[in-house]
């Protein structure tokens, strides 16, 4: 499955009580850290990237890693070892809460299971994470508001869009990508990767 073959975005539409959701993530509020102390093998190679994007950035993990992750500076060991989805191992902030009651609408297996807040006023600067064979990275905004904007540089132009709170998303993450909190409150979401393209195969078969 190719890239450019599918939409930079793509709502699931997935039944989704976002009172619900929000009471579930406050529960958890003071449990945000920074990224570095929630995911340190992760961050320790990915550094260059984590200096960039991560110091305006603050998450729960939902899944842990299920094995150790031994440094490395290769990209394609990496992905070799599938970094992205050795985080599969579920936290008790997440059997049985309404995450995983969100999430396992989905087909594909979940993993790297997060909540991530997004500083007021501050923003992630453009980067390419991954290819959607290798993992398929999907979002859930929690609290946000249209100051809130995910950016995307495709085919030399410029895609910008505002995602609706209480929505499930696909992001086309192998083409630049940025968001931008022009607001004066954090943007907190849900995100996680599917192990699988099964749940977005239509979009390209129908060529949306």
């Amino acid at each position: 499955m190719n890239k450019k073959n599918l939409p930079s975005l793509y709502n699931y539409n997935l039944d989704i009580d976002l009172k619900e959701l929000q009471n579930a993530c406050d529960k958890l509020a003071e449990k945000f850290v920074d990224v570095r102390t929630a995911n340190p093998m992760l961050c320790m190679n990915h550094e260059e990237l984590v200096g960039q994007v991560y110091d305006n950035f603050e998450q729960i993990n939902l899944t842990t890693p299920s094995e150790i992750l031994p440094h490395t500076t290769s990209i394609k060991e990496r992905l070799r070892r599938r970094e992205e989805h050795l985080y599969s191992v579920p936290t008790e902030d997440y059997i049985g809460s309404y995450f995983e009651k969100v999430i396992t609408q989905l087909k594909a297996p979940a993993s790297r299971i997060r909540i991530t807040k997004l500083a007021a006023g501050k923003n992630i600067p453009f980067h390419v994470d991954y290819d959607v064979n290798y993992a398929v990275r999907c979002i859930v905004p929690i609290y946000g508001d249209k100051q809130v904007i995910n950016l995307f540089k495709r085919d030399g132009k410029l895609e910008a869009y505002n995602l609706e709170n209480g929505n499930a998303y696909f992001l086309n993450i192998g083409y630049p990508h940025a968001v931008v909190n022009m607001s004066s409150k954090p943007r907190i979401a849900l995100m996680f990767s599917l192990d699988g393209t099964e749940d977005i195969a239509h979009l390209w078969l129908n060529g949306i």
